[in-house]
């Protein structure tokens, strides 16, 4: 059994909601395997068109 680890820049979709952020980051994190821990470690806002990227870090057992 090995660990994986990935850092992953995923843009916020406008029309989330803080409230839903969770469950559209566990489907995001599905897209590449089941994680073992992930966490939000950074949060990038632009002030061009007032949107955020969020750095997530990630644990995967491979």
């Amino acid at each position: 059994m090995r660990l994986a680890s990935k850092t992953l820049q995923l843009p916020w979709p406008k029309d989330l909601k803080a409230s839903d952020l969770r469950g559209w980051l566990k489907d995001q994190l599905r897209i590449h395997g089941a994680p073992l821990r992930w966490a939000i470690t950074a949060v990038h806002h632009s002030e061009q068109d007032h949107g955020a990227v969020l750095q997530v870090e990630a644990v995967w057992i491979e």
